[in-house]
């Protein structure tokens, strides 16, 4: 008992020691996202720098800049959190209404609750910030049905805009469907589809053999806040030092979850006087209660799977590229996953394991669907309603044959003559990437079109002329020369970025990290094929791009 006691003991102070951590990587973004200095890098959103650049998953990311932004200006709640006094959900709780008063806030957030922190802020009259947890649900699905509902799921993106992620269009068709029929009645028996169950756990972790060498890291963590941003508005500078931010966190990671495992199998949050573990995560250690889930889930993985601990030690693969390769490692398959992960992008990672466990799911006759916890209560809400609906014909459906009907009802409400045309030439171009901006790594959709070679330079509207961009990429990378592109679309692409990074398209969206040899031979070799000098000034404003495929 001693020792589980000593390792949760360690690990409370190693988690409140990621406050330094999460400040200065928080402050550091809130720099690096200021004008155009992201952009200067190539990237066009900061979730897209976090994931590709940085390896860490966007939700980390959110959670760092809202505890930058409360602590911006206040030097008693900055103190306190890099102290590890007050934790970062307490601090990001308290925004709101720490600058009526910083010193009395910040005393009672180290004392206090985050439930009694809520209740304190909406009684001084303003909204406490709302936490992001997303939730999976799983169908029971035929081949057949889960045709039919894809196809109301292509509808649904067309009438977005093209490029929405899956969550998007699951609001879209649950909210078009409940508009229709009205709100679910809770009669027995029809319910949404049960939560997703957990997979079955490796052997847990073993006790690291000395606790007190983990924590030297919290040493470190402190000493690299002590450093602080750098007071520079180059984008490179700024760049490097949250990679070394990030490096630190890696080192924490390490130890989170170590002794995460440890604390998990033995319920210690329990001796602890908690009655769950989201509310030990929350409150005693200060940590959204997913990422430490997450954290020790794949700390179980990469111990059933040594090469993917040396990978991510070694920085072959990121912290949010290890999370997509271990949803599918083998002993057989880790070493290949790796590599195929290791010389792409995290998007096209996430998109390749996203259609392994759909091949999976649907062999299985399941659909996994996932996002923010509200689009999935609407979700459940519109299932039950079908269900309703179908009983009240004197019919029984499962919530698979639910998800059909609610998914026929907007391909009723939205047929193909509502929305714009397209022309044929166009929808070759907008079938690339699934209708995402083709900028390696670029999650925004993809509103325009640009010509490779320009038109007022002899360019044609041939699809291999033309590479389908979101605005930012577009306006501001593109023709403000903060990157460039060139080759043939659908054969060979070559993508320069601001930060020094050549990837390489082939095909239609196979993304490859490019050698500098072999980018100046395709550069050789296309050069007739692209100008590489930024269009005039008026160049927005004379050829005003409209956005595709929007409802009429």
């Amino acid at each position: 008992m001693d020792g589980i006691r000593e390792t949760e003991g360690a690990l409370v102070r190693t988690a409140r020691a990621h406050g330094a951590l999460d400040l200065a990587f928080g402050e550091g973004l809130g720099r690096l996202l200021v004008g155009t200095r992201l952009l200067d890098l190539g990237y066009a959103a900061k979730r897209d720098y976090a994931r590709e650049r940085l390896g860490v998953p966007a939700r980390t990311m959110y959670d760092a800049l809202e505890l930058a932004q409360a602590c911006r200006g206040r030097r008693i709640l900055t103190k306190a959190v890099v102290a590890g006094l007050v934790k970062p959900c307490h601090a990001r709780a308290i925004a709101p209404v720490v600058s009526s008063d910083e010193a009395a806030w910040t005393a009672r957030a180290m004392v206090s609750t985050v439930r009694e922190l809520n209740a304190a802020v909406r009684a001084a009259g303003k909204e406490p910030p709302e936490e992001f947890e997303t939730e999976s649900l799983r169908a029971r699905m035929t081949p057949g049905q889960q045709d039919r509902f894809d196809v109301a799921l292509k509808r649904a993106d067309e009438t977005l805009g093209g490029g929405a992620p899956l969550w998007q269009r699951l609001e879209a068709l649950a909210q078009e469907y409940l508009s229709g029929h009205g709100a679910p009645e809770d009669v027995e028996g029809v319910r949404g589809p049960e939560p997703e169950a957990p997979p079955p756990e490796p052997p847990p972790m073993p006790l690291p053999e000395a606790v007190a060498e983990h924590l030297a890291v919290i040493e470190e963590a402190r000493a690299l806040v002590d450093e602080r941003v750098p007071e520079t508005n180059d984008a490179r500078d700024l760049d490097a030092f949250l990679l070394r931010v990030v490096k630190a966190r890696k080192e924490h990671d390490a130890v989170v979850g170590a002794l995460g495992v440890r604390v998990v199998d033995a319920q210690a949050w329990r001796a602890a006087g908690y009655a769950t573990l989201k509310e030990y995560c929350i409150e005693r250690l200060g940590m959204s209660p997913s990422l430490f889930r997450q954290r020790v889930w794949l700390e179980r993985q990469m111990f059933a799977h040594p090469p993917l601990r040396e990978a991510l030690a070694a920085g072959t693969l990121t912290y949010s590229k290890a999370l997509l390769v271990a949803r599918d490692a083998t002993p057989e398959s880790v070493a290949d996953l790796i590599a195929r992960a290791a010389a792409t992008t995290w998007q096209q990672t996430a998109r390749e394991a996203d259609e392994r466990e759909a091949k999976r799911n649907r062999a299985a006759g399941v659909r996994r669907l996932w996002g923010p916890v509200e689009v999935m209560a609407t979700v459940a809400a519109a299932i039950r309603c079908a269900r309703r609906k179908a009983r009240g014909e004197a019919r029984e459906i499962g919530a698979g044959e639910a998800l059909v009907e609610i998914g026929e009802h907007f391909l009723t409400v939205w047929p193909m003559d509502r929305l714009k045309s397209v022309p044929r030439r166009r929808r070759q171009t907008l079938a690339r990437c699934g209708g995402t901006c083709e900028v390696p790594g670029c999650s925004n959709p993809g509103r325009h079109e640009h010509h490779i070679r320009y038109r007022s330079r002899g360019g044609t509207d041939d699809p291999w002329n033309k590479v389908r961009l979101c605005v930012a990429h577009h306006l501001r990378g593109i023709h403000e020369g903060r990157l460039t592109v060139t080759g043939r679309a659908g054969e060979r692409l070559i993508w320069r970025f601001g930060n020094g990074e050549i990837w390489e398209t082939r095909g239609d969206n196979d993304v490859r990290r490019a050698t500098a040899d072999a980018a100046s031979a395709d550069a050789d070799r296309t050069s007739a094929d692209h100008v590489g000098e930024p269009a005039p000034p008026a160049y927005a404003a004379a050829r005003r791009e409209v956005p595709i495929a929007s409802a009429a």
